[in-house]
């Protein structure tokens, strides 16, 4: 049964016959029942139904990135984020055979080299290689406008982080595109685990760059807490501009003039298990 609201002409919500009223992003829209259904239950179609579903739910686990990565090409589009993402990235998503006898349409394979989790017209940075600050923390330095366009310093660059074997998503504290690193500190309970990382950039208008993939591995480290005075060599990594109210990761602060620090690590202690 359908609810009308302040007459006649108004939106409504709800099914009047074959036609259904609701409201999406303040907008009142209507959409029709489909008039015929016919439901197989072919192999394909199974495979089908099983694909959209792990699709949704993969996008789903990650709506805390779509949000900032695809907020005003999903608007410029009349879609969700979801909907945006699943668009872009069908071709990115496939059910291979699993090893479990009990699944019966597989397991979703996923081309994350090729996956886009922001898109848009900013300009994008240049990411450097990943350096493992701690067993938990990941740090990527990046060229700030590697293409000469014009650009905020301002912008505000994230990394964003997916566990497969958990199943989620996580989402860095942004660092100003002036500052020429970020980093990202994970949950302790991801350590040990495959991790796939990817970097993109978001302006004051709530437009992003296209995202980049910047590579898996195992977060594993050894040699962790090498410092400066352990070894001469040492390189210090500058610590990243944090937007004011965030985190800080690795850092300290001087207390004379109120300026962020980064600590010092030794090169040595810097994995090379991400590729």
């Amino acid at each position: 049964m359908g609810n009308i609201g302040r007459g006649f002409f108004d939106g409504f919500s709800g099914r009047l016959g074959n036609v259904v009223g609701y409201q999406w992003r303040g907008r009142m829209c209507v959409r029709s029942m489909p008039s015929h259904y016919s439901d197989a239950r072919t192999p394909e179609q199974l495979r089908q139904r099983a694909l959209f579903k792990a699709v949704v739910g993969f996008a789903a686990r990650a709506r805390q990135v779509l949000d900032t990565g695809l907020r005003q090409v999903s608007l410029d589009a009349q879609m969700t984020e979801s909907n945006y993402f699943m668009r872009v990235n069908k071709r990115c998503f496939s059910m291979m055979a699993s090893g479990d006898p009990s699944a019966d349409q597989g397991e979703l394979a996923i081309d994350y080299e090729n996956l886009l989790l922001a898109d848009g017209p900013v300009a994008p940075v240049r990411f450097y290689d990943l350096q493992m600050v701690d067993e938990a923390t990941l740090r990527v330095d990046f060229e700030k406008n590697p293409l000469h366009r014009t650009v905020r310093s301002d912008d505000l660059v994230y990394l964003a982080a997916y566990c497969p074997e958990l199943g989620a998503f996580d989402l860095s504290l942004p660092a100003y595109r002036r500052s020429n690193a970020v980093a990202i500190s994970l949950n302790p309970y991801w350590i040990g685990r495959e991790v796939h990382l990817w970097g993109f950039v978001a302006d004051g208008k709530g437009r992003a760059s296209q995202s980049q993939y910047l590579g898996s591995g195992v977060l594993e480290l050894d040699g962790i807490g090498a410092s400066a005075s352990d070894d001469d060599s040492a390189d210090v990594l500058p610590e990243p501009q944090i937007v004011a109210g965030s985190r800080i990761v690795g850092s300290s602060c001087d207390a004379d003039s109120g300026d962020f620090v980064g600590d010092a690590y030794s090169s040595d202690s810097l994995s090379d298990g991400f590729s």
